[in-house]
């Protein structure tokens, strides 16, 4: 053979349509056997900007070309810039195995060539193939959030690397005052996380702890969770509250649940649940179980659980000693007696006293009772009262009272009874006593088959029943025969009972086949459609579920051995070849029985379907289905848009005639039959190019589509089936062809088709086309802008976003520029991406409020060096559209604005910029909703003043020459807009102040914080010009120098008489009502709302003078009109003795 590529190609004459792909073979096998050339990796390099995906996917097999590429910008320039969007995402994942393990500085050098070229959602496959250190620094400069896939990906090479990134989603790196916009979710990898048990336990358990508080829903499959059992045990008994969920109940053993289970339990006793405390221990001996719990509850809480009657439970009573379970059910009766309470609950806890009391009760009750369900219910109490007295003998003789009393009961009744003893009893191991009746009573239901609903008796009680009687040696036919009757004539498919016992389930099977060879021909005939395909599958079912486990010891089911199951079926397809019971049947005879599906099937070929083994067929005896080609072809019209089927059709391609033929009947089924759907066949059979040639005439000549023509719809259907063959064409159709569908109203058929070619087609055709598109109508711009976005590089997208944003007019086309922008800054910020956005938020204008609705400038991921100027930017567009906007909607942007600013970016923004905003907005108060002023004082007291220390007076000066300048300059400016009487300074004032003294804020703050304010209020107001905030800023500084309700009471009382001689006993009305206030908003949360006032007042009334006891008796007064007094009376009582006019007729007025 030549060494000559050009040699090699020109020795055969191939057909022009292969000669791309020969070339590329043919570079492949030079380079494989050592006769390398650059004319050779130019073939490649040919082929791998071939928009032919055979081509294409050819020549990304050439391992010695990827292995030879040591330059980015040559094999950018050459190959990225130049090939589809699909294929260059390809080539980088290519790239990037090539280079994994083998070169990690040149998988660096082209990871940041990548990054800078097309950012780094096309980068990231690169980053595998890099160096550890690289890869750790570009995570924590880029703020990258990896995908599982890539964290599976590197994992194998760098564990210690993601264990240190998965260590970034520790909560406790989430500080307030330092701003983290790398969010890495732990929940998004919690299908990895088990991973680490096998290679970093330790890790594990650290990374598990740290999200403890958060329900992470991470799941072990059994061999995870037996490992970690086996590894981390001193993890899980130090801290079983975190680690007891990833354990499997039986790998822990009553000695480790003895040192895990009382570290369990709750701090509080109010959080103490019973029945969630013993699910914990469900799998221990009852006498294990309830020691434990006693003790254990004792020893944390020092009390005795039995002693806390809410606290016993019905869970916790089935496992006491009888005893004690007595005695804690007569006092459970006797308590619902005293509380009047009866009913079912009473009758419940009754029912754990001993059976000889309770069970002569019940049956006197059901004596007395006509309604069939609560019958039923006092029936089960019985079963129940029995159960748990551990007593057979009375289980005994509640069956027989069953049985003989119950034994005309409607169907539901005893439907109910089986469903419950199961439910209460392992029924398995119950004696032959009760046994004997059971069947009584299923015979007598079986004898009443018509009246009693038989085929929906419970089936594990069925199964139960045959156990049962095989254990113990006894006949198991006759139930045997009650299951085959609900089986045949219920709703179930699956014959195979006692699955987990093969000898069992096996014998079932035989005895199923007797019963149904010895039937009589008539009930037979009834049921034989049903049966035959349902009792074959299940027989099959369990020669292949022991098949799989290689059991020995079971002997396969022969089908052969029973020719009058195969003679039924024959009649059964000569009655009906159709039915649907047989698909599924047609399939398990020709893996298992070919010879006799041949038989019964002889005349149709194999033929069920399109899957991998249809392609194994193709690629081993295509003459086999040339010679069946007309049933393949009418399967693949059929399963038209299934994935298995279009690979077949284009594995067709490399085939003389059939494709021939089937493309022949493609085109005659849609050119005369009119068959849309052939199109998508079509599409995957021909050459892209030819199938252009093909569609170009059948698309529309006319833009819109005439509404008035009935034939329009059929022809619309048409033409909407075209953009599907173009998704399957390859190489892709001209773009040209698709524009044309986009020109008039076929757009939103011909979306997903245009998505899909430009993936395909070259970078260098879909950006002039998409620019055109641009050019379009507004539906038909927002596309191109979409699809430019999608394949362009860069710094070829900024300048295209940037001439967009000034030459678009319409809003919805700025909106989709705005949005590509907005996230290419995000995922990208740089000086380049942040002089688009700057650009484009200084230019919007009130045609843009649509993009405004819901507020855009989200600040989550602006880094904090472009933060301070990107606040800015927006202020200066709110002014901006401040002159031109509604009013409202002004205030909107201004609120959303405002409370864009959290804690963290607080303390970044410069003082000058936050002394404008409070300037600007604290004041601004309006008596509607969208009041500004509100979030500013929210900005100030929550954020802005929540500081200490220096920060903290500096703070407090800045708000004081800002507090001072608004009243002085508004004070008395009337805004008769809003209301007649409004004065908005005087509101926003009082609202300030009122805010202030009621925030919690930290202790060490709040009281220079109150002093300040007072100092500021003072300094330009006197305690006339608001009494509201003076009082209340009064009551603050005197609650700041105390530390309890009684020493606040004491001081307020002291206060009094000063706050009454300045205010005259005119205003003591207004004093306390003041007081009543701060009482209810002001105090700290050490406090209970109750307790605070309950101790403030009892205290002030104890003071003695008539100042302090006249205004316990107002608060109180006022506090009676919204929430009653009863709860004060002691204090009403005392302040009734008071011999005061005043007092003593408020106290009276109180309690009439």
């Amino acid at each position: 053979m030549g060494a000559n590529l050009e040699e090699i190609v020109k020795m055969e004459q191939f057909p022009r349509a292969l000669y791309g792909l020969i070339k590329v073979e043919a570079a492949k096998i030079l380079n494989r056997t050592g006769h390398t050339s650059q004319s050779n990796y130019e073939a490649i390099e040919e082929g791998l900007r071939s928009e032919n995906s055979e081509i294409f996917s050819r020549s990304l097999q050439a391992k010695e070309f990827f292995n030879n590429i040591t330059d980015f910008d040559y094999f950018s320039n050459n190959l990225l810039h130049h090939v589809s969007y699909n294929t260059r995402c390809k080539i980088i994942k290519k790239l990037a195995h090539r280079l994994a393990g083998r070169n990690p500085q040149l998988a660096e050098e082209f990871f940041d060539g990548i990054l800078s070229s097309y950012g780094v959602d096309r980068a990231m496959p690169i980053l595998v193939a890099c160096s550890k250190l690289f890869i750790k620094d570009v995570i924590s400069k880029q703020k990258l959030v990896l995908s599982i896939g890539m964290v599976n990906l590197l994992y194998k090479r760098y564990p210690d690397l993601i264990v240190w990134y998965l260590k970034l989603s520790n909560p406790a790196l989430n500080d307030p005052l330092e701003r983290r916009i790398h969010h890495v979710k732990i929940s998004e990898y919690k299908s990895f996380l088990p991973k680490l048990i096998r290679r970093n336990l330790s890790a594990f358990v650290e990374i598990y702890e740290m999200h403890s508080k958060n329900s992470l829903g991470v799941h072990l499959s059994r061999k995870q969770a037996n490992r970690f059992a086996w590894n981390a045990k001193k993890y899980y008994l130090d801290k079983p509250n975190i680690f007891y969920k990833l354990l499997i109940p039986e790998n822990i053993s009553e000695e480790d649940m003895k040192i895990m289970f009382p570290k369990m339990l709750p701090d509080k006793i109010e959080d103490f649940n019973t029945n969630r405390m013993l699910q914990y221990l469900r799998q221990y001996p009852k006498a294990f179980s309830v020691s434990l719990l006693l003790k254990s509850y004792e020893n944390v809480y020092g009390k005795s659980l039995l002693d806390e009657e809410k606290m016993v439970t019905a869970e916790l009573m089935k496992i006491l000693p009888a005893e004690e379970r007595v005695r804690q059910a007569k006092i459970k009766t006797r308590k619902h007696d005293e509380d009047s309470i009866g009913g079912n609950d009473k009758f419940m806890w009754t029912s754990f006293l001993p059976a000889n009391e309770v069970l002569p009760k019940i049956r006197e009750r059901i004596a007395k009772t006509s309604d069939m369900f609560e019958r039923k219910n006092l029936v089960s109490q019985m079963l129940f009262c029995c159960k748990v007295n551990e007593d057979d003998e009375s289980l005994l003789e509640v069956l027989k009272y069953v049985q003989d009393r119950h034994r005309n009961e409607m169907s539901s009744f005893h439907h109910a009874f089986l469903v419950k003893i199961q439910s209460i009893y392992d029924t398995l191991h119950l004696n032959l006593d009760h046994w004997k009746i059971l069947f009584e009573i299923i015979q007598s239901m079986y004898v009443k088959v018509k009246s009693s609903d038989f085929i929906n008796v419970p089936m594990d009680f069925l199964e139960t029943a045959v156990r049962f009687r095989l254990n113990n040696n006894l006949p198991p036919e006759p139930i045997l025969k009650m299951m085959f009757f609900v089986l045949s004539r219920g709703y179930q498919s699956y014959w195979n009972v006692l699955t987990d016992y093969p000898e069992y389930e096996r014998l079932c099977l035989l005895h199923f086949l007797r019963i149904a060879e010895q039937m009589e021909q008539e009930s037979w005939n009834a049921i034989k459609t049903k049966t035959i395909p349902n009792l074959i599958m299940s027989i099959y079912r369990f020669n292949e579920r022991h098949a799989k486990v290689n059991d020995l010891k079971i002997e396969f089911f022969s089908m052969r051995d029973y020719p009058w199951i195969f003679n039924e079926l024959f009649e059964m397809l000569k009655e009906n070849r159709q039915d649907f019971r047989l698909n599924a049947l047609k399939t398990a005879l020709k893996k298992n029985e070919i010879d006799i599906y041949n038989h019964l099937w002889p005349s149709e070929p194999d033929i069920a379907t399109i899957d991998i083994n249809t392609m194994n067929q193709l690629k081993k005896d295509p003459k086999r289905i040339l010679s069946h080609w007309e049933t393949y072809y009418d399967l693949c019209r059929k399963l038209n848009y299934n994935g298995a089927v279009h690979r077949f059709v284009r594995s067709l391609r490399w085939y003389n005639t059939i494709p021939i033929k089937f493309a022949e009947r493609c085109v005659d089924g849609v050119l005369k039959g009119k068959n849309e759907n052939l199109l998508v066949m079509l599409g995957s059979l021909v050459h892209g190019e030819t199938f252009a040639k093909f569609i170009e005439p059948l698309l529309p000549t006319e833009k819109k589509i005439d509404m008035d023509e009935q034939s329009r719809q059929n022809s619309f259907s048409f033409l909407h089936k075209i953009p599907y063959g173009m998704e399957m064409a390859n190489p892709p159709v001209p773009l040209e062809l698709i524009g044309r569908l986009c020109e008039g109203d076929y757009l939103s058929s011909s979306l997903s088709a245009l998505n899909n070619s430009c993936r395909r087609t070259s970078v260098t055709k879909v950006i002039p086309f998409a620019k055109h598109l641009c050019c379009q109508r507004v539906t038909v711009a927002k596309h191109g802008i979409r699809l430019i976005a999608m394949v362009t590089s860069l710094e070829e997208l900024i300048e295209f976003l940037s001439i967009s944003w000034k030459q678009q007019e319409h809003h919805s086309v700025r909106k989709v520029v705005f949005d590509k922008a907005k996230h290419l800054f995000r995922r990208m910020p740089s000086p380049s991406t942040w002089g688009l956005m700057k650009m484009i938020i200084s230019t919007i204008s009130e045609k843009e409020e649509s993009l405004l609705l819901i507020w855009p400038f989200d600040l989550a991921d602006v880094p904090n060096d472009y933060i301070t100027e990107y606040l800015k930017i927006v202020l200066e567009m709110i002014d901006r559209l401040e002159g031109t906007s509604k009013e409202q909607t002004v205030k909107s942007y201004i609120i959303s604005f405002l409370r864009s600013i959290d804690f963290a970016i607080c303390n970044i923004l410069p003082d000058e910029f936050l002394v404008e905003l409070f300037r600007r907005y604290l004041f601004n108060e309006t008596c509607n909703h969208a009041n500004p002023a509100y979030v500013a004082r929210a900005l100030l007291i929550n954020l802005y003043l929540e500081t200490t220390g220096d920060n903290l007076d500096r703070r407090l000066d800045t708000f004081s020459k800002i507090f001072v300048d608004a009243v002085k300059s508004k004070w008395n400016m009337l805004d008769s807009t809003e209301s007649p009487h409004y004065y908005p300074i005087r509101n926003a004032v009082r609202t300030l102040i009122t805010e202030i003294v009621y925030t919690k804020m930290k202790p060490e703050a709040r009281s220079l914080v109150i002093d300040r304010v007072m100092e500021t209020f003072l300094s330009v107001l006197t305690h006339e010009d608001d009494a509201q905030c003076y009082l209340l800023l009064i009551y603050a500084q005197e609650w700041n120098r105390v530390k309890t309700p009684k020493e606040f009471a004491t001081e307020i009382g002291k206060k009094l008489p000063e706050l009454i001689e300045i205010y005259t006993p005119l205003f003591s009305y207004f004093i306390a009502d003041a007081l009543k206030d701060f009482l209810k908003h002001g105090h700290s949360d050490n406090f209970s709302s109750e307790y605070f006032f309950r101790e403030f007042v009892e205290t002030l009334s104890e003071l003695g003078t008539v100042e302090a006891s006249y205004t316990a008796a107002q608060v109180l007064f006022l506090f009676s009109k919204e929430s009653g007094a009863n709860c004060h009376l002691p204090v009403l009582r005392k302040l009734a003795k008071t011999e005061h006019p005043a007092i003593k007729s408020l106290v009276n007025h109180i309690q009439k």
